[in-house]
């Protein structure tokens, strides 16, 4: 039996008698026994010193699988190359039981089919059979779920990269808020995308080509966020079409239950409704009454939808604000507002 060293962990390592190694994890304590105990010393390993990093190992523990490829990946990016996850392995009583890490070369790209039958692919692949992996297994121990490292390997068929190159592996490059948001706003500003990054790399005083991601990246960044918005905005178009009929057609039962109630409404060239307005029958009776001296109040607009949000006021002869009527305006425009007038006068 012995001690392995790990991360803010004490681990015991102990061989089972069909040869196989595992490793029995113990929480950080006090670590006070009795002298007289027959349990092996347990030993606290120091945190490494920054700049360092353990070598994965068989036996070594983690509490999730996350965190295993959290600390696969900062293990590949300090030694020239990055990895990705293959596969998985599911049970009814442990749900995902095995996870399986590669380098970022590891197998072979399948073959792209022509339509007449034949192999070919478009582009070379960086997929050269690379055998480098890191293979986890999940166990109970005392009714806690941990990782063990069960397959290490850290050799690799191809060459790794210096510092300065594993930064562009796309796994490294990212873009991140802040520089999102300075991004859109330079985009929407009419600035081209070389323009934007050169503005970036001025921005933060360092040499061109030292940004943490590619001039592509901030293309593909920009276009798919434009794809975003204007899939968001044709289904919020949608939405407000609907819910307009919607209200077209509360106004229409309104109309049928209360006689004095009104309403009216304009559409555009393409027969898409513009303006609404309506006014209850009481309201109506009140204007009637007390409608020579009004206030039209457009201090609201719809953020989903984008209308502006009319009410007409009077004061009735006590003195007390009343209600007239109101309007949904596509704009705020003289037409729209002598439109608005209009219905009411």
């Amino acid at each position: 039996m012995s001690s392995i060293p790990s991360k803010n962990l004490w681990i015991r390592r102990q061989q089972c008698p069909c040869g196989d190694w595992k490793c029995y994890i113990t929480y950080e304590g006090d670590g006070d026994g009795d002298e007289g105990s027959s349990a092996p010393e347990l030993i606290k390993t120091e945190k490494p010193s920054s700049g360092t990093m353990i070598t994965p190992y068989v036996g070594m523990v983690f509490k999730n699988d996350d965190d295993a490829f959290e600390y696969y990946g900062s293990f590949a990016r300090k030694n020239g190359f990055s990895v990705r996850k293959e596969r998985s392995r599911i049970s009814p009583q442990l749900g995902v039981y095995k996870r399986d890490f590669v380098c970022y070369r590891s197998g072979f790209a399948p073959m792209k089919k022509k339509s007449n039958g034949e192999n070919h692919r478009d582009r070379k692949s960086v997929r050269c059979g690379c055998d480098a992996k890191m293979y986890l297994c999940k166990e109970v121990v005392e009714g806690v779920p941990q990782w063990f490292v069960v397959q290490f390997s850290n050799v690799h068929n191809h060459e790794l990269l210096e510092d300065d190159q594993v930064r562009l592996l796309p796994a490294y490059r990212k873009i991140h808020e802040a520089d999102q948001e300075r991004i859109l706003l330079l985009s929407k500003a009419g600035f081209p995308i070389h323009r934007i990054v050169k503005m970036l790399e001025l921005e933060k005083g360092i040499q061109g080509g030292q940004l943490p991601f590619l001039e592509r990246d901030v293309r593909n960044f920009v276009q798919n966020r434009k794809k975003v918005v204007q899939e968001n905005g044709a289904l919020l178009s949608e939405k407000r079409e609907n819910d307009v009929l919607e209200l077209l057609e509360a106004c229409k039962a309104m109309k049928e239950a209360d006689g004095d109630f009104v309403y009216d409404f304009t559409v555009d060239e393409n027969d898409k409704v513009e303006n609404v307005a309506w006014s209850y029958g009481e309201s109506v009776n009140a204007n009637a009454m007390f409608g020579n001296v009004v206030y039209f109040d457009t201090t609201y607009r719809s953020i989903t939808y984008g209308l502006l949000f009319g009410a007409w006021f009077g004061i009735d002869s006590y003195g007390r604000t009343i209600f007239f009527g109101c309007c949904l305006l596509q704009d705020e425009t003289p037409q729209s507002f002598s439109w608005a007038l209009q219905v009411y006068y």
